[in-house]
């Protein structure tokens, strides 16, 4: 299993930043040892989740699409029905920081079209990364809209306060922007 690693998200691009470069290069590798050793698809798929989020974070983009797609396939294989939406989800996220909008737009038109089936946890995930989705395009009020029903999900279901703070300082980034085109 991996440890967490220390972050903040910068309040103008929304993105994780990380508090040692050198303990991310660390759990990268480490990342890339367990999907070797998985000892099932869906250990595999877990570890691997996780290598394509920190290869995305760190600018890795190339070495994350590719990982992203063997995540979904796998997920797509041996995975629940939540697992093969959290792999299309990360792999959604790998186009938009590509800027590769046409997919990372289609993909989130259909996890959005989803998300709901899947319980608030995964909703608000969702909606939380199509909101961000729509802000790396400079769609401040469809990600205001994105943002608020996130933040809405996770304070009526009480889930944990980093996911509702996240959730706020991206309303807050978003109210900011679509007062600055005024």
């Amino acid at each position: 299993m991996t440890e967490q690693l220390e972050h903040r998200y910068d309040p103008e691009t929304l993105r994780k930043v990380y508090a040692d470069p050198a303990a991310v290069r660390a759990q990268i590798e480490q990342l890339r040892a367990e999907v070797r050793s998985a000892p099932d698809e869906i250990a595999e798929f877990r570890a691997r989740g996780d290598l394509v989020d920190l290869l995305r974070a760190t600018g890795n983009l190339d070495d994350a699409l590719a990982e992203g797609r063997r995540a979904v396939d796998r997920a797509e294989i041996a995975g629940t029905t939540p697992q093969q939406h959290l792999g299309r989800l990360r792999l959604a996220r790998v186009h938009q920081w590509r800027r590769e909008f046409v997919e990372s737009n289609i993909a989130f038109t259909e996890l959005l079209n989803a998300a709901g089936q899947f319980g608030p946890v995964i909703e608000a995930f969702t909606r939380q990364h199509a909101g961000q989705n729509d802000f790396d395009q400079g769609h401040y009020a469809d990600a205001l809209g994105h943002f608020t029903r996130a933040l809405a999900i996770r304070l009526e279901f009480e889930l944990p306060e980093d996911q509702t703070a996240s959730s706020q300082l991206a309303l807050d980034a978003a109210r900011r922007r679509l007062a600055a085109e005024r």
